[in-house]
């Protein structure tokens, strides 16, 4: 379930969103409780565990709240502990391995007069990542409880179960960023190759289950996927990397010789066209599965929670591409490929002899809030896909820092302007 917006932006707002969401069980944590869990945890983000930021998650809920016999991938499984550590940052450091960022989290409740106790230790399963990282399976039961992410040194992400409510860095605290995968930016782009996509079928392959539309909409969900599963891959290796969409065909080849140079480039061969032959196979085989006059959102429900063998198998296939594409961005330079998901090259270096003093930042995904921004503030990866977008209005680029942070970078109108990306 999304979370509720956060009603003010402020550590203040969120202690009181926190408190509420806890406040219907008798023994909750009081809102200064909940502050020095945030203060707490802060201070923990800045220590080491041997020579290793500390990075963990952290959730507000009572030891009676999970069933013994639960766990992942549908439930939780917890493990109580006979005496519960008092919270301090150390503690939580000290924790932190056997909480694996990704996997499970610790467990903080009040003890009676005791105060803030670490009660235990929740595997959770990775499938949570799915909302970021792409994905097929269903994140499994609703978790309403708060959970605080200790992401970096100086960053905290707070969350209402698994919705993104609002982030604490350094001396900022600020409401969560925009998920720009739901842009209509990236959807109008792409909208006459998804078209396309569906009409390349021979007549009876797609059964009638959906009409063309709902199969074109269904090709876009799932690319979506495809592509935060790539980014993903890239921010957690602690990388960065740059990663630009050129039109589709000849003319993003075109563009790909007069703009950038790529140290490695691909043959535009059968192979290329891998990541469009899964995803018609994937579409053809959810439309098989899907009742008679099904809507995407059923489309997309069989996508997410059937255990289709076949379904399983194409999925494997077409998430390992997005490794390989992730891995490509290891290398120095930008991965370039066009629309269709063909690798042009990769270690791409943009030489586009054009400088550029000011971008837009968008505050909304439409673009219609946008504030000016001096690039001086970034680094050479984006510096040079806003000077790709300055020259190629139909690019859009992606650049990931080596501090995980990720921007869409695109013309709107007769700007370069960059999105930035909410991120785990």
């Amino acid at each position: 379930m999304p979370a509720a917006p956060l009603s003010e932006p402020t550590l203040q707002g969120l202690i009181l969103q926190f408190h509420g969401l806890l406040e219907s069980h008798p023994d909750c944590p009081s809102e200064k409780e909940i502050q020095d869990v945030c203060d707490t945890l802060y201070a923990a983000s800045l220590l080491k565990e041997e020579g290793r930021s500390v990075r963990t998650r952290v959730m507000l809920a009572p030891p009676d709240a999970f069933a013994d016999a639960d766990g992942p991938p549908d439930g939780i499984h917890a493990v109580r502990f006979t005496v519960p550590a008092k919270l301090t940052a150390n503690e939580i450091k000290r924790l932190s391995p056997a909480a694996s960022f990704f996997h499970s989290v610790v467990a903080v409740w009040p003890d009676r007069d005791k105060g803030l106790r670490i009660w235990g230790i929740l595997n959770t399963g990775p499938r949570w990542m799915n909302l970021v990282a792409g994905g097929r399976k269903p994140l499994g039961n609703d978790v309403p409880y708060p959970i605080i992410h200790v992401r970096d040194p100086g960053w905290l992400l707070f969350y209402e179960g698994y919705g993104l409510i609002a982030e604490w860095r350094g001396r900022e605290f600020h409401g969560p960023r925009m998920d720009v995968f739901q842009s209509r930016l990236l959807s109008d782009r792409f909208a006459h190759l998804r078209r396309g996509l569906v009409s390349e079928f021979d007549p009876g392959c797609l059964v009638p289950t959906l009409d063309d539309e709902s199969y074109a909409e269904l090709a876009h969900l799932i690319s979506l996927q495809f592509v935060k599963r790539i980014i993903n891959l890239v921010r957690t290796s602690g990388h960065g990397g740059s990663l630009v969409f050129l039109p589709a065909g000849e003319e993003g080849i075109e563009t790909a010789t007069r703009w950038i140079d790529c140290k490695y480039s691909a043959m535009p061969d059968v192979a290329g066209m891998r990541f469009r032959k899964l995803l018609q196979a994937i579409i053809r085989r959810v439309g098989q599965l899907c009742t008679e006059n099904s809507t995407v959102e059923d489309a997309w429900h069989v996508f997410r929670n059937s255990r289709d063998p076949e379904l399983d198998r194409l999925e494997e296939a077409f998430f390992e591409l997005a490794r390989f594409f992730s891995d490509m961005m290891q290398v120095d330079g930008a991965l370039v490929i066009d629309q269709r998901l063909c690798v042009i090259g990769f270690g791409g270096e943009i030489r586009v002899d054009r400088n550029v003093f000011q971008v837009g930042q968008a505050h909304d995904l439409d673009g219609t809030h946008v504030s000016s921004w001096n690039v001086q503030n970034d680094g050479t990866r984006h510096r040079a896909v806003y000077r790709l977008c300055s020259v190629e209005p139909s690019v859009i680029g992606f650049v990931i820092s080596q501090d995980s942070h990720v921007r869409m970078i695109a013309s709107l109108g007769d700007a370069v302007t960059f999105w930035a990306h909410t991120v785990v």
